[in-house]
């Protein structure tokens, strides 16, 4: 409590004008402008306007790096370094070494935006702007895009990202919302955003986004010390809605078969995952992979020749090899290490964001590229390494119990903030 009797702002209100710009950009980057096109190594306006747009955000994030910095550890930056590696050995034999090497490129630049942005400003500031980031950026997407309701799934319009990537984009919303809902420092404001992210959610037809968004949301309310009585009474009416609309209409089974497709997607993602096991033509393949930008596979047996990978793990695969997918497993599991011990608000929020983007990589690819996904990943990474955890014990507290920090502590991080 303040000497007034009120209590401090969460550190995440007010997004210095600096970091929410930077943030803009590297979601803006991270998404497609063109639906179904996949990066081949030609250099064209998208690719060029893209690249500029990440240097931009790199620029941005290193002009505000002579302010006084937090620490951040370097383990996650090894861990990327050796993915990044395998991928252009494993690009070198393969034969598109242009475009695995500057697929590779922008995931560094990204990483090392990251970095700055988090050496910058506190956590809780860093995952505001990317919610509110992707609340603007899939907001344009979605209203620009409210045509593409026709064919059955809500696509983006300006950007023209895919129906999957604009799920994530919400869900995203959806989880900082309820995470700032579960801590006790956001009310009803944020409750009617993540309503509209849910809707977005549904309206795309993305079922492993919807799948893997609750047991996100419950990971974060096992950390609630108390529930509010509005709280409970929200939540115990939305169950009935649900209760409702389960047995008194064919809403969610329309939603799982989505046209008649509930399981042909995923009898698909079979046959590509079958390919990618016998992809290889020798073993420096295997243990390298073919490059960051080998996104289709061929098939055989079909009426058609070649497939998207559909999972972060099967195109890691072919991507970085034996030697990426090791690396990316033993990262993983790190992560989930350290998010664990890290204070319970940022353990919350990080425990949830992994089990989401964790659990949507099963299915989804992206996660180890310079997508949204990975953006998040790498955050909760960097931060919940045994390097960085030190200084969430000295940020100003985001939830509704804790101590507030020490005077000097506070004081630093505002002069941080401005």
């Amino acid at each position: 409590m303040t000497a007034g009797g009120r209590r401090p702002r969460p550190a995440s209100d007010g997004i210095p004008v600096r970091l929410l710009v930077c943030m803009l950009l590297l979601v803006l980057t991270t998404v497609g402008w063109r639906r179904g096109t996949y990066f081949a190594g030609s250099l064209d306006p998208v690719v060029a306007a893209k690249g500029a747009l990440s240097v931009v955000a790199l620029v941005v994030a290193y002009s505000g790096a002579r302010r006084p910095h937090l620490r951040v550890g370097t383990g996650t930056l090894w861990a990327l370094s050796a993915l990044l590696v395998a991928s252009v050995l494993g690009a070198l034999t393969h034969g598109p070494l242009m475009a695995g090497a500057v697929v590779a490129v922008r995931v560094t630049i990204l990483a090392l935006t990251v970095v700055l942005l988090l050496r910058c400003y506190p956590a809780m500031q860093f995952f505001a702007a990317l919610a509110r980031a992707c609340a603007v950026i899939g907001g344009v997407a979605a209203v620009t895009g409210l045509s593409t309701l026709s064919s059955g799934r809500l696509a983006g319009g300006y950007p023209e990202v895919d129906p999957n990537t604009l799920a994530l984009l919400s869900c995203l919303v959806v989880l900082h919302a309820g995470w700032r809902i579960a801590m006790g420092t956001a009310g009803a404001g944020a409750a009617a955003v993540a309503a509209v992210a849910l809707g977005v959610v549904w309206a795309t037809g993305s079922r492993t986004a919807l799948l893997m968004l609750v047991p996100a949301l419950l990971v974060m309310a096992l950390h609630m010390r108390r529930a509010r009585v509005g709280l409970v009474v929200a939540a115990l009416l939305a169950g009935v809605a649900a209760t409702v609309a389960v047995f008194s209409t064919d809403a969610i089974g329309s939603f799982l078969e989505r046209d008649g497709e509930g399981t042909s997607t995923v009898q698909s993602r079979f046959i590509a995952w079958d390919a990618a096991t016998t992809w290889a033509d020798d073993q420096w393949q295997l243990a390298f992979g073919g490059g960051l930008s080998v996104k289709i596979i061929p098939v055989r047996g079909q009426y058609w020749t070649e497939q998207p990978l559909d999972s972060s793990w099967v195109s890691l695969l072919v991507q970085a090899g034996l030697l990426g997918c090791l690396v990316a497993g033993l990262w993983a599991l790190w992560t989930l290490r350290g998010a664990l011990r890290a204070p319970r608000a940022h353990r919350a929020l990080f425990l949830g964001l992994l089990v989401f983007v964790l659990g949507r990589s099963v299915l989804e690819s992206g996660l180890f590229d310079a997508t949204p996904e990975f953006l998040a990943f790498l955050a909760v990474s960097l931060l919940a390494e045994g390097g960085s955890r030190r200084r969430l014990t000295e940020e100003p507290r985001d939830d509704d119990g804790a101590d507030p920090a020490p005077p000097e502590t506070v004081r630093r991080q505002a002069a941080l903030a401005r």
